[in-house]
């Protein structure tokens, strides 16, 4: 097989494999589900399982499980399916990937950089468009609440530090 493949997560997985991938897209749709706030704004710890997919999956991996999360979940929240939402969170993962896969040793300094990235660029940015064009408003109508939403941003380096081995 093409070297590029391997390094970007491109390989067949065991039924081991495959089944710890199932479980964590299974704990990703739980943890979803308990979020704090209302459709517009969210706070919600499913970040974590994105992460350790990306890390221990690569970007193919992390970036089929993000489409198929993304689909299962809206199904299950009764809300239209909308794909501007899906590419958010499959930019999500790839950035995830991009800075995690193959890594020993993630430093504090790789997380807050990769948390701040999605945060302003794919969280504010993105999803602040994905929601204007939802509502039929303005972008920057929900900016200023989405950008006080970000202030969990400031948790999210803290919880992958704790994930990743020294």
């Amino acid at each position: 097989m093409f070297n590029g493949f391997k390094k970007w997560g491109l390989r067949s997985l065991s039924i081991r494999g495959m089944t710890y991938l199932a479980l964590l897209m299974a704990a990703e749709l739980v943890l979803d589900r308990f979020a704090i706030g209302n459709s517009n704004v969210r706070f919600t710890f499913s970040f974590l399982i994105v992460a350790l997919i990306a890390k221990w999956y690569g970007p193919f991996w992390s970036m089929g499980v993000a489409v198929i999360i993304d689909f299962i979940s809206t199904m299950l929240s009764g809300q239209p399916y909308f794909i501007g939402f899906t590419i958010s969170a499959v930019l999500a993962a790839l950035w995830y990937s991009i800075w995690f896969y193959q890594q020993e040793n993630i430093s504090l300094k790789r997380t807050i950089f990769v948390s701040l990235i999605i945060a302003m660029i794919i969280n504010i940015g993105l999803n602040s468009l994905w929601v204007a064009i939802l509502a039929k408003t303005s972008f920057f109508y929900f900016l200023p609440i989405r950008c006080l939403k970000k202030l969990d941003f400031f948790s999210n380096p803290v919880f992958l530090a704790l994930l990743v081995p020294k």
